[in-house]
């Protein structure tokens, strides 16, 4: 019985395996309205954005009490031996009285408490951010390791049909044993493999959830497919953009603001602030008083200033403020440079990951076919053992999912440069 019909079916098993790499390396249709949904899931139900809103909010309290009066006094006196006085004995002194701080005190006060608010709005936009890398870098491992999962089982299924043909070669003579057990063992590697990325999933799968704030076994869909669209804007673009809106800018100019204002407080406090108090006292009337006016309550008026007389104490206040203020310009000229080198960083990565791209594309994926298909036909007339047609084999499957990898790189490349540059590209 000729073995050759045998082969005709893993040619078209190979056929098969070619369109299969044919339709990896067509763009990919986008999956961006299911990635935008979950990325939305992320930011309504993380308890890190939602603890970050509470801190803001906590700060915005803060200003009115940062800029409001001091507690007005209300004393009472009750003399136990009183004061004898013209009009007659005083008996209870009931004083009212309220500190007023020097002109613009309370204000600066209050726009450094602002200031502190406008931190933590900087902070809620910068954990957005990380939130929505987060869920992307997941979301394309997970395409990564299911699509590869897909093309293991493509390859298994193909590996049964070389066994099938290489069992039929050993049946008529044509053939070795040690063909078809060089076949079981290639399907036991890829058998290991799949454990291996099926493990990697059950990970992703808890890591989605986690950051998606579900119950870790949630079931998490299969990922088919992703965007492919490349990145084509200049690094200047991306940098200049960072450099505007770049969350964590925002909060060191935010704090530069506040300690600005601290230095103007800080030259205030040489200035006094302010204490109006005013009294009255009840004297009765004791017996045949002469006086005519005796036993008439009385009225008092008290004005009284502090005294910063201690220059020493308030040119030390001015300079820790001035001290904080270039600390602070310092700390934001060292996250500038951070956030030039991250963009740069990325952006070369993505860069890197484009021509990686640009070699499967062009040339890696239909050389790989055409070797597997030379190497059969070799096989099929004897002048190429099983051995050499499992590596051309190999080397498709390994070409695959190479290609799938670093598909799945450049979108996480590209999230990495979306997130340097504050959460979206120009």
């Amino acid at each position: 019985m000729s073995v050759f019909p045998r082969y005709a079916g893993v040619l078209i098993a190979l056929l098969a395996t070619s369109l299969a790499l044919a339709s990896a390396v067509q763009p990919a249709r986008s999956q961006t309205p299911r990635l935008e949904a979950l990325v939305a899931e992320a930011l309504d139900r993380s308890p890190a954005l939602q603890a970050a809103r509470q801190r803001r909010a906590a700060a915005e309290h803060r200003r009115p009490q940062a800029a409001s009066y001091p507690d007005p006094t209300l004393s009472y006196t009750r003399w136990l031996s009183a004061p004898e006085t013209r009009v007659g004995p005083q008996r209870n002194v009931l004083a009212f009285g309220q500190t007023i701080p020097y002109p613009g005190k309370r204000s600066l006060r209050g726009d450094m408490s602002g200031e502190e608010a406008a931190v933590e709005t900087a902070v809620i936009q910068s954990i957005a951010r990380d939130i929505a890398y987060e869920v992307k870098s997941v979301y394309y491992d997970l395409y990564r390791v299911d699509r590869s999962l897909r093309i293991l089982e493509d390859y298994l299924v193909l590996l049964e049909t070389f066994t099938a043909a290489a069992e039929e070669k050993y049946a008529t003579g044509s053939g070795s044993q040690a063909d078809v057990l060089k076949s079981h063992v290639e399907a036991s590697e890829i058998v290991k493999q799949r454990i291996t990325l099926e493990g990697e999933r059950s990970a992703l799968a808890a890591r989605l959830n986690g950051v998606l704030s579900r119950p870790s076994d949630s079931p998490v869909d299969p990922v088919a497919s992703i965007d492919t669209t490349r990145y084509a804007q200049p690094e200047s673009m991306v940098v200049e953009q960072a450099l505007a809106v770049r969350q964590e800018l925002d909060a060191a100019d935010a704090r530069i603001r506040r300690n600005e204002l601290g230095v103007r407080l800080a030259h205030l406090a040489s200035r006094p602030d302010f204490m109006v108090q005013g009294s009255y006292i009840t004297v009765p009337k004791i017996g045949d008083h002469p006086a005519s006016d005796a036993g008439k309550d009385a009225f008092g008026v008290m004005l009284s200033v502090n005294m910063p007389v201690f220059r020493s104490r308030t040119r030390a206040e001015v300079q820790e403020a001035m001290a904080r203020v270039e600390e602070s310009r310092h700390a934001r000229q060292r996250i500038r440079d951070a956030v030039t080198a991250e963009v740069a960083g990325a952006y070369g990565q993505l860069s890197h990951s484009g021509r990686a791209l640009d070699v499967y594309e062009q040339g890696l994926i239909v050389q790989a076919e055409s070797s597997v298909l030379a190497t059969l036909a070799a096989y099929q007339t004897g002048q190429m053992d099983f051995l050499n047609l499992l590596d051309a084999e190999r080397m498709v499957l390994r070409t695959r999912l190479g290609y799938v990898a670093e598909t799945a790189n450049y979108r996480k490349y590209l999230s990495q440069l979306e997130r340097a540059a504050g959460g979206s590209l120009p």
